[in-house]
């Protein structure tokens, strides 16, 4: 089986806030429904240095160990 065939969809929402000082933020989904939580940890294994407000990205939503679902594997949309 091909292995993309067995990632999550990607995501594509737009950053609603960021605290950077308390490393997490919120993204609103295009599709809509529910925000996604993001935390700095995914930020900075995604290679990115930091979110803002009004951003365009895509992600993958998973659970955390907590049970809560998060965006992970960020990148930032070009429009």
């Amino acid at each position: 089986m091909d292995p993309e065939t067995l990632r999550p969809p990607k995501e594509t929402g737009t950053v609603c806030f960021y605290n950077r000082v308390g490393g997490f933020g919120v993204i609103q989904p295009d599709r809509g429904g529910k925000d996604a939580f993001v935390h700095s940890s995914a930020v900075e294994a995604s290679g990115l240095a930091c979110l803002a407000a009004q951003l365009r990205v895509r992600y993958v939503l998973r659970t955390d160990q907590r049970g809560q679902t998060c965006a992970h594997e960020l990148t930032l949309v070009h429009d």
